[in-house]
């Protein structure tokens, strides 16, 4: 016998005829908990007993045909982890635009059973976005009810490393004090790539200071 509910009912697992009051009783008799999803578990006939005799149900009054056991199972479906993605990522896309399609799924999800029934997601509270990751939690509902939860984790596109200053360049160097500019020639010490920090050599004081890259071939300190 296959059920899909949380609980199952006589009606889920038997056919019952008869008077059509006592049929529309017996009928929404509950039975106890259904297994997990995928799941089965044993039913006995002297349970059944037990639980009409619990809802006043007069035993003498109706004929009983049922196996000494019947197997009950659980009705269950593959949880769709391409709509799942696809959902986390129309909430990032909310927050990011467009760039949300380059981030990439560190942790996907594995495929799991849950109940029988109409899937939809709902996310939890707000995703978490940093400069170079982001977090949301989504949880899986089968008819409106939770089933299972996840924690999804996004990585921000790798950017590639724009070389904009070689060693041995030339390189203008600005140095910045107390709101004061001035610019001097330097030579690079060092490659480096937009916001990288390398050694410049200032030949107007043959001193070797660090300073940040801030365009091709401009170099600025801050002292």
């Amino acid at each position: 016998m296959t059920v899909s509910a949380a609980r199952f009912q006589l009606g889920d697992i038997a056919t019952v005829e008869g008077d059509e009051t006592l049929c529309q009783t017996l009928l929404r008799i509950e039975l106890g908990a259904s297994p997990l999803a995928g799941q089965s578990r044993l039913f006995t006939r002297q349970q059944l007993i037990t639980r009409l005799r619990l809802h006043g149900i007069d035993l003498s009054a109706i004929q009983l045909e049922m196996p000494h056991t019947v197997r009950i199972t659980r009705g269950a479906q593959s949880l769709d982890t391409t709509q799942l993605e696809q959902f986390a990522r129309e909430q990032l896309r909310a927050v990011l635009g467009e760039a949300a399609s380059e981030w990439t799924l560190e942790n996907p999800p594995a495929p799991a059973a849950i109940p029988s029934g109409a899937v939809s997601f709902r996310l939890e509270g707000e995703p978490r976005v940093a400069s170079q990751s982001a977090t949301l939690e989504v949880v899986a509902l089968v008819e409106n009810q939770p089933r299972a939860r996840y924690l999804l984790r996004f990585k921000a596109p790798s950017k590639a490393r724009q070389i904009a200053v070689r060693s041995g360049e030339s390189v203008q160097v600005r140095v910045v004090a107390d709101g004061v500019v001035l610019e001097v020639k330097g030579v690079a010490r060092a490659t480096g790539a937009l916001d990288e920090t390398i050694p410049v050599y200032i030949p107007d004081t043959q001193k070797t200071l660090r300073a940040q890259i801030v365009d091709t071939g401009v170099l600025e300190v801050r002292l």
